[in-house]
């Protein structure tokens, strides 16, 4: 008996499956990766509003040995190509300064250079590398500024001012911070064992204003990815929609296969073949149908759940790095074949149960 290729809705019915499974995976992992979302440091200590001194900061921070380096900011925008763009401005503090993550170009390096997120940079028209006219928030003049990278942008905001996110915002070395100081700062824990302090700790030592509340943030996702966040299971649970949309096409396939068959049944059955052998004839081909339908479905579900990644992480603005569970390439065969046959049983038995001669009358 030869077995027939595999169907387009089976075929698709199994490329889908982990399509789904490599979407919905490499959702979960930018949700739950602060790097990937543009959060390069271990916390963030942000209260929006009134400054506090530097010095006053700096008094605190190096009072935690567990605090490497860190970086101060304040919140600003900018008007850049007719767009008004959310902003922080950064100013180095101890160690290495903290940037956004890069994903092209590199990080600024003076106060004429500045960071833009993707859809900033389509919305202004430019490309890394070229030069802007800037200006401030509060200031008539331009600033010109090299675009020397562009950055995915997690959560910076300020009351009711629209916040960076993702694509959206930009980030430079404030060349005039506000001598009152600053309203946030970023830490880079030497240790992942280093914890971020508590409010009540950051009170007690004035690094919060009396009158503001001070945000403490080890994951500042973005409130596009937050949305996202609520929805992350949804692609896997399509993916487990798709397993039992395979599954029935996969029933359909060896049920149609062997009721279309019954003469060659029939004829095995004449040359001697037993009731187990004939059940036999249909688990293998049930086991030969399920391996072609993976040998071509599965490659181009990947494929395919990484192209629709890249996509959408491009349109997001954030890196696209698709994940592809390995423990289902590690389990889809043997697990397959293990379904497969038990699919297969019923219609074996059916057909080695039954008579050969109504199906040769007209030999």
């Amino acid at each position: 008996v030869v077995t027939r290729p595999p169907s387009n809705t089976e075929t698709v019915a199994i490329g889908a499956l982990p399509a789904a499974l490599v979407f919905g995976a490499s959702l979960v992992r930018l949700v739950g990766t602060p790097r990937l979302f543009g959060q390069t440091w271990s916390y963030a200590v942000d209260w929006q509003f009134e400054p506090v001194p530097r010095a006053q900061l700096e008094s605190y921070l190096s009072s935690r040995p567990g605090d490497a380096a860190w970086t101060f900011g304040e919140h600003l925008s900018l008007t850049a190509g007719h767009q008004d763009i959310p902003a922080i401005g950064l100013v180095p503090g101890q160690g290495k300064p903290i940037w956004p993550t890069v994903l092209e170009g590199r990080e600024p390096r003076g106060p004429d250079e500045i960071l833009l997120g993707t859809k900033s940079l389509e919305a202004i028209g430019h490309r890394v590398g070229e030069r802007i006219d800037v200006t401030m928030q509060g200031d008539s003049a331009e600033r010109p500024m090299r675009i020397v990278g562009r950055a995915v942008f997690p959560f910076f905001g300020e009351g009711s001012f629209t916040p960076t996110g993702l694509g959206t915002g930009a980030a430079f070395e404030d060349p005039a911070p506000d001598p009152s100081g600053f309203t946030f700062f970023l830490v880079r824990s030497g240790s992942a064992s280093t914890r971020p302090p508590s409010p009540d700790a950051l009170q007690a030592r004035g690094v919060c204003p009396s009158d503001q509340t001070c945000g403490i943030f080890t994951a500042q996702r973005p409130l596009d990815l937050t949305d996202y966040a609520t929805v992350q299971s949804t692609p896997l649970a399509l993916a487990g929609v798709l397993a039992l949309l395979a599954l029935a096409a996969l029933a359909h396939a060896l049920v149609t296969t062997t009721s279309r068959r019954r003469r060659d049944l029939a004829v095995l059955k004449t040359l001697g073949f037993v009731r187990g052998q004939v059940a036999g004839v249909v688990l293998s081909e049930a086991s030969v149908l399920a391996l072609l339908a993976l040998a071509i479905g599965v490659p181009l579900g990947v494929a395919g759940g990484r192209w629709l990644w890249s996509v959408f992480a491009g349109r997001l603005g954030v890196l696209p790095q698709p994940v592809v569970p390995t423990w289902f390439l590690v389990a889809v065969v043997p697990l397959t074949l293990v379904v497969a046959n038990l699919l297969a049983a019923i219609p074996g038995l059916l057909a080695a149960r039954r008579p050969a001669a109504p199906f040769l009358r007209t030999e």
